[in-house]
């Protein structure tokens, strides 16, 4: 078992999170370029979700690089992107610089910002990869709770934690082989999800969502559930036998006896 204390995983996943930052950008080119024409990094699903956001203020939790918070911005926001990473957070705002988009970046630990933000914004954006960073997500909802005021909205659109269940198997199948109610993290290394590079990586340690925190953690923080939605699409190529559709997605193909799983999951809760 692993035995660390919740700091110390934060600083561990840092450390590989600024390591694997620049292999990142290395991967892409053009991107300023991207975001200036007004491209948007967004998928559909959140399109059809995400109210209108015409001046309104948006705080963007674990924004890594922001490339998701320039597409906000794009769509009419005033944002601020907040991350550990200092890396991340300096490749953020050149490609805010070079975009001329204008974004405020700030690098912190999101279980700690600073109380300058607190009840500033109309809507905290919280997306793709982020759940799985946090023993105690109660802990993150509650920041992002701190940062609404009455009547802001919460929006998460992230991997649904059924999904964390399973791996495939030689034959491509796929298998129950993690422990939902396992609270120590599993220990990972390399974070290239861009292109895919392997290196001598730091280790990282991804933590079982549990969906019974995040619905509690929205109660026990003062917001009320809005909706609550769930998909069959991941974000990636999560397994063998999944394809890339045309919304740009990936699912498992439609094919006589074989069942749906859910992959990603999306909801939105209102400050009372």
């Amino acid at each position: 078992m692993i035995r660390l204390k919740q700091d110390e995983f934060i600083n561990k996943n840092r450390e590989a999170w600024n390591e694997v930052t620049p292999i990142h950008i290395s991967h892409r080119r053009e991107e300023a370029k991207f975001f200036k024409r007004g491209g948007s990094t967004l998928d559909h699903f959140e399109l059809k979700l995400l109210p209108d956001l015409r001046e309104k203020k948006v705080g963007h939790l674990c924004c890594n690089c922001g490339q998701d918070t320039l597409s906000i911005a794009n769509l009419g926001a005033k944002c601020v992107g907040f991350d550990f990473s200092g890396a991340a957070i300096s490749e953020a705002r050149r490609l805010s610089a070079d975009s001329g988009i204008k974004v405020e970046f700030v690098e912190s630990n999101v279980l700690d910002i600073p109380h300058e933000f607190y009840k500033k914004f109309d809507l905290i954006y919280i997306s793709k990869g982020v759940l799985v960073w946090f023993p105690e997500i109660k802990q993150l909802i509650k920041s992002a709770s701190k940062l609404l005021h009455k009547g802001g909205k919460l929006f998460l659109y992230d991997q649904h934690p059924f999904i964390h269940l399973f791996d495939s198997d030689q034959d491509g199948d796929l298998v129950v082989k993690f422990d939902y109610f396992k609270e120590s993290p599993n220990k990972y290394k390399g974070l290239d999800y861009v292109g895919g590079t392997e290196y001598d990586a730091l280790p990282n340690y991804q933590f079982m969502v549990r969906l019974s925190d995040v619905l509690n953690g929205i109660s026990e923080s003062g917001m009320k559930l809005d909706l609550f939605k769930e998909y069959d699409h991941s974000m990636f190529q999560q397994f063998p036998g999944m394809i890339k559709c045309e919304d740009g997605l990936f699912r498992f193909p439609k094919e006589p006896g074989k069942t749906s799983i859910p992959m990603m999951m999306a909801l939105m809760a209102t400050l009372l």
